[in-house]
């Protein structure tokens, strides 16, 4: 069987609205190829669609008491170490609770332990994250699993998510040292592939304890001019070397000398013009600098010192900003098509130039980060608002509401949102609602107050 044809037809399933035919057809994919992540993560979409369409946004005591005995076997299976069958009891109660940490967990742990798992595994827990995104366990076991697959940065990423949540716990700092050393061994085996240069990756091992160090202690201008002054050292030993260049390019942007760090990206371009990270790294420059520019003027404008005309100019620069970094984004995603994070950059970029449709499409793609959530549903709804859609949009404000303790201040705008387009509903009840929950904590929140008021009104002259 085809798998691609196969995965193609079930996604086209799902933008008909046929989830259950595609579930079965994702079903088959898994069960020819379990470590297909696209038709797990998919998978999990369909039926998290077929639930809403059901009425359902968050599954019930009922569904644990249909879902029972896939519930119990799942995790006795795991316990006995019978993890093929612990995966399929998992994917059977997922079916019924696709946002079951419990079923998650089970399953990343089982597919952990069985040949070519890695993918389904990391998937796993990846998923809890969307559901959980402070879960301290599911960012180390998915930070390990990167670790092990070769995904260093990622990995990275979750132990520092780790560190900022678990402060006191010391033990993720040294994994974090023990990424960067291997970051710089990786840097030197590059050089052996290239020139057999073994010798020299031993001598740069040696010394990485020193270099590392420095690296991560970057803090003040002396440090950076240091630093600039140790890689310069590297590169004229070895000029040919990109990394060495790159990383020069990096300290010079630190230290806010952009001509010359535009300079050594172009140098290292030259070395390597398939390299797309580069591109990245200018655009990333020229949007900084248009930043910078920005700032310089408006703080020209809060002291009084702005010349004739710098607003009207602020409002032309911001334009050209914005236009440039749309057409960046949406390079950038034409290479990376599953980097949710340039998605939302981009749709944030999109729904301020005003196309909203082309915002919405990319706020439910970035959705799907944990830590992007929250905004993304907001401004879901705030897209489907501006196309009169009230209804759907209540549904993603309340969604976007899910799992809220507190109420801070971005509650507190998804609140007032949700309170607006309940009105527009002409769902008085449910705006009173939304509009008292900010009331009860910060009266002086927006103008909350009169539109209590208003609804108070409306309703004693029905």
């Amino acid at each position: 069987m085809d798998i691609s044809k196969q995965y193609d037809k079930a996604c086209e399933a799902v933008e008909r609205g046929n989830e259950d035919y595609a579930i079965q057809l994702f079903r088959d994919i898994l069960s020819i190829c379990p470590d297909h992540s696209d038709s797990r993560r998919m998978l999990r979409d369909a039926v998290k669609r077929r639930l809403r369409k059901s009425g359902i946004n968050k599954a019930g005591f009922s569904v644990y008491l249909k879902g029972f005995m896939p519930f119990v076997k799942m995790n006795l299976l795991g316990l006995m170490g019978k993890h093929d069958q612990a995966i399929a009891e998992s994917e059977k109660f997922l079916l019924m609770d696709p946002d079951s940490t419990v079923a998650l967990a089970t399953l990343g742990r089982a597919a952990m332990n069985v040949p070519n798992g890695t993918n389904t595994a990391i998937w796993a827990f990846e998923s809890i994250l969307e559901v959980k995104p402070n879960d301290t366990k599911a960012l180390a076991t998915l930070g390990s699993l990167y670790e092990s697959s070769d995904q260093v940065e990622k990995a990275t990423e979750c132990y520092e998510r780790v560190v900022r949540i678990r402060p006191q716990d010391r033990s993720f700092e040294s994994k974090l040292r023990d990424l960067a050393a291997r970051k710089t061994i990786e840097a030197g085996w590059d050089t052996v592939s290239e020139r057999g240069d073994f010798k020299k990756v031993v001598k740069k091992t040696e010394q990485m304890d020193g270099r590392s160090g420095e690296e991560e202690t970057i803090r003040t201008e002396d440090d950076i001019d240091r630093n600039i002054r140790r890689v310069k050292a590297d590169i004229e030993k070895e000029p040919g070397n990109k990394k060495y260049i790159i990383q020069l390019g990096d300290l010079y942007r630190r230290g806010k000398h952009y001509d010359e760090a535009e300079a050594e990206y172009r140098r290292a371009k030259e070395l390597d013009p398939n390299d797309l990270s580069i591109d990245e790294r200018l655009g990333d420059l020229r949007i900084e600098v248009y930043d910078i520019r920005i700032g310089d003027m408006k703080e020209a404008i809060r002291k009084g010192a702005a010349a004739p005309g710098t607003e009207q100019k602020i409002v032309a620069i911001i334009a050209q900003r914005n236009k440039f970094a749309t057409d960046e984004y949406k390079e950038r995603i034409r290479s990376r098509p599953t980097d949710l994070e340039l998605r939302y950059k981009l749709a944030m970029l999109l729904y301020g130039a005003g196309e909203i449709d082309a915002a919405h499409a990319e706020f439910q793609q970035s959705a799907k980060l944990p830590q992007r959530r929250k905004s993304s549903l907001t401004h879901c709804g705030m897209c489907l608002f501006k196309k009169g859609m009230f209804d759907m949009s209540v549904q993603m404000y309340e969604e976007a509401l899910q799992g809220s303790l507190t109420i801070d201040r971005d509650e507190k705008n998804i609140l007032y949102n949700l309170g607006l387009a309940a009105e527009k509903l002409g769902d008085l009840k449910k705006a009173e609602e939304a509009y008292k929950k900010i009331f009860n904590i910060d009266i002086n929140f927006r103008d909350v107050r009169e539109k209590i008021e208003g609804l108070y009104k409306r309703r004693a002259t029905r």
